[in-house]
């Protein structure tokens, strides 16, 4: 097979929309209006479902509710916010202003509607409350997340933690929720601990699924015999770089060059079209990722 001759032209037509939305994500109305509606949805969750089944969520937010419930003389939501405060005022010198700023907002929404949201859902089974409160909680959460900030100060003592002390995310959170929970079956029905407990687990299952709805993306490695040729088309079909890595074949030890890029979820049924055009027979791995920070993909926090 000949290798391919043809011009690679830009196509702008199809990049036009999705750069264009790429550009909006990274703007202060975007951002807000990201933190605005996370912020509403899990305070709905809270207020509706959460606490008239005496759950505890994950973070913050449950170290509130536990105050709330044992002293109610505050609203759910002022102790949601008044527990933030001392963690936003360390927050304030180890952390980037953009995500201080955009996480501050966003607990002022989260709590503001908290008290804003008149309604209660009845359910009458609590498995049911929990799937519910699960869901609607981690679609906010994950909404929110989705900006550059998040709705809790959770978030910020996972940095400090993982900044300052060399402890991984997950386990601080893990380790943060179990004392809130361990604490709250003192004050709280045994049964309600547990039931939070497979909430918070739901929650999170729906927190990864928005997470992936929105900022999957798709690493491709390319083995080619026309490695120049297919790695330009991508460039100009796909408006993404690509990488040309060295390599050997295993059984023919062969000198062979492997092309990389990473495009999200729109451009891989294009990438698959240009590669296969230019060469039927090449051999093209594609996995999922989701951290990818760089120009043109996500921007640190």
């Amino acid at each position: 097979m000949a290798a391919y001759k043809g011009e690679y032209k830009l196509d702008t037509e199809f990049d036009t929309v999705i750069n264009r939305f790429q550009k909006i994500s990274y703007t202060i109305p975007w951002n807000l209006f990201l933190l605005t509606v996370g912020g509403f949805i899990g305070a709905l969750a809270i207020k509706a479902m959460i606490i008239p089944n005496a759950f505890l969520p994950s973070g913050i937010s449950g170290l509130g509710l536990l105050f709330y419930y044992i002293f109610p003389q505050l609203s759910s939501g002022l102790w949601i916010f008044l527990l933030n405060i001392p963690v936003f005022m360390v927050g304030w010198f180890c952390i980037s202003r953009r995500f201080f700023f955009y996480s501050l907002y966003g607990l002022i929404s989260l709590s503001a509607f908290i008290e804003l949201v008149p309604w209660t859902i009845t359910f009458t089974d609590k498995w049911l409350a929990v799937l519910a409160g699960g869901v609607v909680l981690g679609i906010g959460s994950g909404i929110s997340l989705r900006s550059l900030g998040c709705s809790g100060g959770i978030g910020i003592l996972q940095i400090l933690a993982r900044e300052k002390l060399g402890i991984k995310v997950g386990q601080f959170s893990m380790a943060f929720n179990a004392i809130v929970l361990g604490v709250g079956t003192i004050w709280l029905n045994l049964n309600d601990v547990l039931y939070s407990l497979a909430m918070i687990y739901v929650a999170s299952a729906a927190i990864d699924g928005v997470q992936r709805l929105f900022n999957q993306r798709k690493l491709a490695l390319i083995i080619t015999t026309y490695p120049e040729d297919v790695a330009g088309a991508i460039m100009a079909k796909t408006g993404r770089g690509t990488t040309l890595l060295n390599a050997k074949g295993g059984y023919t030890r062969q000198e062979k060059t492997v092309i990389l890029t990473v495009v999200d979820s729109f451009r891989i049924k294009r990438l698959e079209a240009t590669v296969f055009t230019i060469d039927p027979a090449a051999f093209v791995i594609i996995e999922s990722t989701f951290s990818v920070l760089g120009k043109g993909f996500s921007v640190p926090r």
